[in-house]
């Protein structure tokens, strides 16, 4: 039987596990980073950071209001990382090492393991974070003409 528990409540053990060179596997729940992770199906396994930490490496981090977060990092800086879910388009920046709790080895979907480290994922990861701003023209495109349409057709 799985039992749901909060991010907070699974935390310290989490930190734990990683402290002592283990990983974590967890379900993730948002659709900020759809399509890559699904909210509440897919699972991922996170291994303690090795910092500097490289671009498009998906980070479990605490926000300064303590909410915790996987998303991609898109930018890298001294000592701080620009992160942004897979699905969405706006940008986080200034998220320092210091909050960063553990970097994503490879999730499970449909009970199959890919890895982070593969060549078509890396392929297919830099596609979709160079296509974010056709991606957003395209999604506002449609909203537009949407509305068009109703407005013609009632």
């Amino acid at each position: 039987m799985n039992k749901v528990v909060s991010m907070d409540e699974m935390m310290p053990i989490i930190k734990s596990q990683l402290e002592d060179g283990g990983k974590a596997t967890f379900t993730p729940k948002g659709k900020s980073m759809l399509p890559l992770l699904r909210d509440g199906m897919d699972r991922v396994t996170i291994a303690k950071p090795v910092f500097p930490l490289k671009k498009y490496d998906i980070v479990l981090y605490q926000r300064n209001n303590g909410d915790y977060v996987l998303h991609r990092i898109v930018e890298t800086g001294q000592g701080t990382y620009v992160l942004r879910g897979d699905g969405q388009y706006v940008k986080e920046y200034g998220v320092e090492e210091r909050q960063i709790i553990g970097v994503v080895k490879h999730f499970m979907r449909e009970g199959k393991t890919y890895s982070c480290k593969g060549f078509l994922y890396g392929l297919s990861v830099r596609i979709w974070c160079h296509t974010v701003s056709i991606r957003k023209n395209y999604r506002r495109g449609r909203r537009i003409l949407g509305r068009i349409k109703r407005k013609i057709f009632g």
